[in-house]
């Protein structure tokens, strides 16, 4: 497995990260020197590759590392809350707000702030995001006195954050002022290498959380996991192993463990050809993609954007752009 360069008395601290892959190596070293400053650091990688526990690792590994570590996911804070949610607010400061309440900025002072899925916060709240940022103020809904929490903010994101902004989704000024320490998660598909070594960890894990042995996984489904394209990474393959695992009694573990549902949807050894045309773009591919799902969800969004692997909001905004009209 991957090491660092570290006297064993400052070794970096890395939690539940399991690799055995060079591409982590590099991450390893951004979040060693991140977590030595007090940066403003943007991490990037699809659903499932671990950003939080990028994140964790960098407050572990920092001055800060006995305050709060604070966690707020944006995509499932309701709009109308967000502020309220990241600045907290007086009594009385809106309908419901019967008491006071603390941000999470004043929650983590001290600490570390982890906004997760920063791609889905939404343009209003992003000024006011900036503004926090900019000048370490924070200002609660409905009060007029600032308050002044001593934070290190980590976002991260699944999302192509340079295209929101050429798209005007996304502020520029914010983008760049979460982009101080950008470091990049590679999918679990281009580090095959990490799947023997995450799935005995997780059979380790389930076997004493259950107090069951564990079972060994068969050369054919070993195979079979490293072939598997894996769109959720390792949190998906987390709920694969722990679906086999407790379904099975057998004393191993094959391919007619796997779920039904992911062994159905293992792409094919040689991909189906989708004929383009010519004068497409990408954004023009992507229309066609997201029309045609909501005419085989018959108009439902939410069905839909479950589908198409976003959020509901980014479905929205998507046919907000492209001036869609229901059928």
């Amino acid at each position: 497995m991957p090491t660092l360069e570290a006297k064993p008395q400052c070794r970096p601290k890395f939690g539940r990260i399991i690799t055995s892959s060079d591409l982590m190596l590099p991450v390893f070293d951004q979040t060693s020197r991140a977590a030595e400053s007090d940066a403003t650091v943007l991490i990037r990688g699809e659903s499932g590759t671990g950003k939080e526990l990028i994140a964790q690792a960098i407050h572990a590994n920092s001055p800060r590392q006995d305050g709060p570590f604070v966690v707020v996911n944006m995509a499932a804070v309701p709009e109308n809350l967000i502020e309220s949610e990241l600045f907290g607010h007086v009594a009385g400061a809106f309908t419901g707000a019967a008491d006071k309440r603390i941000g999470r900025f004043e929650a983590a002072d001290g600490g570390t702030l982890f906004i997760d899925e920063i791609g889905d916060l939404a343009l209003a709240c992003q000024a006011k995001l900036l503004r926090v940022l900019e000048n370490h103020c924070v200002t609660p809904v409905g009060s007029n006195r600032d308050r002044n929490p001593d934070v290190r903010v980590i976002a991260a994101t699944n999302r192509d954050l340079e295209k929101m902004v050429r798209d005007g989704e996304f502020r520029a000024e914010l983008y760049y002022r979460l982009n101080v320490v950008l470091i990049s998660l590679p999918p679990l598909r281009d580090r095959t290498e990490d799947i023997e070594p995450l799935v005995q960890h997780f059979l380790e894990e389930l076997s004493r959380a259950y107090e069951r042995p564990s079972p060994v996984p068969e050369a054919d489904l070993m195979d079979w996991l490293r072939s598997y394209h894996w769109p959720g990474n390792v949190r998906q393959l987390r709920n694969c192993i722990e679906s086999m695992f407790v379904l099975s009694d057998s004393a191993t573990l094959s391919t007619t463990d796997l779920p039904e549902m992911i062994r159905a949807k293992k792409l094919p050894d040689a991909m189906p050809r989708i004929e383009v045309p010519e004068d497409y773009t990408l954004e023009d591919v992507e229309r066609v993609v997201v029309y045609q799902t909501l005419e085989r969800c018959r108009g439902n969004r939410t069905h839909s954007a479950r589908s198409l692997g976003i959020s509901v909001r980014t479905l929205e905004r998507r046919l907000k752009k492209w001036q869609y009209a229901e059928q």
